[in-house]
């Protein structure tokens, strides 16, 4: 990079940072946070199931407020970042949690609306040619959403019972269960209104074609449940794209178009109550994660100056600017903030460094084999930039999958994950390395203190000596994990197994903290009940809406009197006396399509992981590129069987349960798991082109696991340090989900060194007998002459190490190889004779895996 180059760019990084930090502030663009946090209402609505009974004529069953749900948790959650919580109450009801809304009318429609589209020929509107009369006129309706019929004859619009009559009798051309969920809100070309994109299956195309081409000159009408949007004529065939106009606004066009792809509702529903909820954490607990992770992260930048000083210094001027990037793009999206994401996007910038101390360990290496800080930058950022960019790819292909297969938080939390990456990315790679750039010409940055260069004896772990033992500790701990798993030790919580809700009304106003420590002080088993409290402008009752497991009658008296006298009385009734506990079946708030759902597309991501790495990785051909993605899967599916194994384990030994958290826990564990994998499995590759004299490839791979051995560890290091903090100050609402975080970043950690690149040499023994290369001799590559410029930058900060007479290593080290496992080989000196020198022999050329 020159210098004008490096000058344009620290412009357009300080121009990114000013306006991420205007939005990041400014007050006027809002900050979405959750119930937990912030409060926000709750909707129940009742399925008016008289009515499918009457159209479908059969029963209403459980599986249809099932449905409901569903549709439900897509049209308020479309984006999954919004945060709510629905479940159902046997045998019609819905209830449904919203965090602080800015617009709660538009929020109840969006909830209650049955979005039933469906699409009509109207002959009572002519037909274009004339040779059709009208009886009909079409006008625009009053409210300006749509248009009214008006009769001709009388002058006065159609009264919904005549229109149920000519036109509802009928059976539609097509509905919107005919559409992809593919709607979206484009601007007509020819009148700049927002108009809905949509586009049919095969079936609704191949009916609408027949439609259109039998009627042309005919009107077609749009109704959206029963009312109508527009009635244009059909002036050509069309098959299975068209748009809807109806003289939208851009938000009621997106409201439409979510409604839409979410599906319509198989019956109506009617809202029979509404309550604002306040926060279910009290300001301790945000308080409380907030310091735990200040802690975490304190530490990763200590760690980051005392071991890379300057570098690790603007390694975390670029950590700051990655956090007020990440928090602008959360607040424009939006993305709903809870406690548990907090935690999340705290331990995001822990691993946010990551990419950085790949960097600076190559730009360590590049400079104590001689090199200018110059040309050490440069090469640093480029030899450690396959790793970065295939570590992350594998991330990103996980997102991009869990985003289109997913549902609900599933979706949410790929897209939140893959903004970190991306962002995390550019901090990484073009902040830090502009700033790097930046000292080239300043002789005081060429002080190799600066850099805290120093030679250590080399790191021999010889892990493919003892195998056997590294995968049997594996397979040992796996095994134990399922037999826990297998004797009943994972542990669903209410979220996955529904429960009973308790409606509590207390005479006075209590926190939703508050009562959920007296259930947990009652009985360790109630430490999963979800406390949600109402309260009423300008009243002083309140009323808690407590889920819990399902109670005996036992139970639900011992639960009662510990409300009443350790929480406070009931509210007095109407009548006379106090108000009674109310009690109802309600279910988990994790649906069973949720978990297919990410189960599913956590199989298509690790298939693309393993092409991808195949594709990358392959050196001797795509075959042999598959044994790396296999590989690195293999590893990946062992972290989670331990983190599995863990909660079964820790389940039948201090209570731990499985929750909504635990899910996006295992999603991030797998987003991560093969970072370190590639690390690896990228200095085989590098390696693999410098291949030493009579070296197997299991010698490569301990050779790549000694080199990279440090930068593993560090960068799993700075992450664990996060989690411990949160882990043991963060308080109970993320105590179980770090844990899982926790297990899953030190199993990954050991997978990607003792698992992955083990089984990867197994797999390389058993397909070639014996890994032995062939013998001969290697020179190294002459380095080029260089002019040296006056550019303090330019000059070598170390000289390099002294050469010795035993030859370990090529010189090809000096071109990327761990100076600390490679030293360079240097040929002993010959004693003169004067004998006539023996004709000259080629080495052999060596045979490669």
């Amino acid at each position: 990079m020159t210098g004008i180059q490096n000058r344009w760019m620290l412009l357009f990084i300080l121009a990114l940072a000013v306006a991420a930090t205007y939005v990041t502030f400014n007050p006027r663009i809002r900050t979405y946070y959750g119930l937990d946090i912030q409060g926000g209402l709750r909707v129940t609505l009742r399925a008016r199931t008289e009515e499918y009974e009457k159209r479908e004529k059969k029963p209403w069953r459980a599986e249809n407020l099932e449905a409901v749900r569903r549709i439900m948790e897509n049209r308020v959650n479309a984006m999954g970042v919004a945060e709510p919580t629905i479940l159902t109450k046997a045998p019609d009801q819905i209830v449904v949690e919203l965090p602080g809304l800015k617009n709660i009318d538009q929020a109840r429609e969006q909830i209650k609306t049955t979005a039933a589209l469906e699409f009509y020929l109207l002959p009572q509107l002519g037909s274009k040619d004339g040779s059709a009369p009208a009886i009909w006129d079409l006008v625009p309706s009053k409210d300006g959403q749509g248009y009214e019929l008006i009769n001709k004859e009388t002058g006065k619009p159609l009264t919904p019972e005549e229109m149920e009559v000519a036109i509802f009798s009928r059976d539609p051309i097509v509905t919107g269960r005919d559409l992809l969920p593919r709607c979206q809100v484009v601007l007509s070309p020819g009148t700049g209104e927002p108009v809905i994109e949509f586009e049919f299956n095969a079936e609704g195309a191949r009916v609408f074609e027949e439609t259109t081409r039998a009627n042309l000159g005919k009107h077609l009408a749009i109704f959206l449940d029963k009312r109508l949007l527009t009635a244009p004529t059909i002036n050509a065939v069309i098959s299975n794209r068209g748009v809807i106009e109806g003289n939208f606004t851009l938000e009621s066009a997106k409201m439409l178009a979510d409604q839409l792809n979410a599906g319509a509702l198989p019956v109506p529903l009617e809202e029979i109550e509404i309550r604002k909820l306040e926060a279910t954490l009290g300001k301790e607990a945000v308080a409380a994660t907030t310091r735990a992770g200040l802690i975490g992260l304190g530490l990763v930048v200590l760690f980051m100056l005392l071991w890379y000083r300057l570098p690790g210094f603007l390694a975390n001027v670029a950590l700051a600017l990655y956090t007020v990037f990440s928090l602008a793009v959360f607040k424009l999206v939006p993305i709903t903030l809870t406690l548990p994401g907090i935690a999340g996007f705290i331990l995001s910038i822990g691993m946010a460094v990551d990419a950085n101390i790949l960097i600076f360990e190559r730009m360590r290496e590049e400079l104590l084999s001689g090199k200018t800080l110059r040309a050490a930058i440069d090469a640093g950022f480029k030899r450690a930039f396959t790793a970065i960019f295939d570590s992350n790819v594998c991330t990103i292909l996980t997102c991009v999958i869990l985003f289109n297969y997913g549902t609900g938080p599933i979706r949410g939390f790929a897209l939140t994950l893959g903004i970190g990456v991306v962002i995390s990315m550019f901090t990484a790679i073009t902040v830090t390395r502009t700033f790097l750039f930046s000292l080239v010409g300043m002789s005081w940055a060429t002080n190799p203190a600066l850099y805290g260069l120093s030679r250590k004896p080399p790191i021999r772990l010889q892990v493919m000596k003892r195998k056997w033992l590294w995968l049997g500790l594996s397979g040992t701990l796996v095994l134990i994990g399922l037999i826990a798993v297998g004797m009943g030790g994972l542990k669903p919580s209410i979220d996955f197994r529904g429960g009973t809700e308790i409606v509590a009304p207390f005479a006075t106003r209590h926190s939703a903290d508050s009562i959920q420590r007296v259930l947990t002080s009652l009985n360790p088993a109630y430490r999963d009940s979800r406390v949600v409290v109402s309260t009423e402008p300008g009243s002083t009752e309140s009323t808690a809406f407590i889920t819990m497991k399902q109670l005996t009658d036992a139970e639900r008296v011992a639960v009662e009197q510990a409300l009443v006298s350790r929480v406070g009385p009931l509210a007095p009734a109407p009548g006379g006396g106090t108000k009674q506990f109310a009690y109802s079946n309600v279910s988990g708030t994790v649906s069973s399509e949720l978990v297919r759902d990410a189960f599913t597309s956590v199989i298509l991501a690790s298939v693309l992981i393993v092409l991808y790495l195949a594709f990358r990785f392959a050196i001797g051909g795509f075959v042999e590129g598959l044994k790396y993605g296999t590989c690195a899967v293999i590893a990946l599916i062992h972290d989670v069987l331990v983190v599995l194994g863990s909660f079964a384990i820790l389940g039948a030994v201090a209570n731990w349960q499985v929750d909504g958290l635990f899910v996006t826990a295992m999603l991030t564990i797998i987003g991560f798991s093969v970072h370190d994998t590639i690390i690896v499995f990228d200095r085989i590759r590098e390696n693999l082109s410098h291949r030493q004299k009579d070296e197997s490839f299991s010698d490569i791979a301990d050779r790549s696991i000694d080199q990279t051995l440090k930068r593993s560890v560090y960068t799993s290091l700075t992450v664990v340090l996060t989690l411990l903090a949160l882990f043991l100050f963060g308080g109970p609402t993320v105590h179980q989900f770090t844990g899982a975080l926790l297990i899953g970043i030190i199993s990954g950690t050991y997978s990607s060194i003792f698992n992955a690149s083990v089984l990867l040499v197994l797999w390389k023994q058993r397909d070639m007998g014996l890994a032995v290369a062939g013998g001969g001799t290697l020179t190294g590559r002459a380095a080029p002459t260089r002019t040296l410029k006056t550019d303090p930058g330019d000059r070598p900060l170390v000289a390099p190490a002294t050469p010795t007479a035993t030859p370990v290593q090529s010189t090809e080290a000096s071109d990327g190889e761990d100076v600390e496992g490679a030293p360079v080989q240097t040929p002993a000196p010959r004693a003169t004779s004067s004998r006539p020198s023996a004709p000259r022999r080629h080495p052999q050329r060596r045979r490669r895996m």
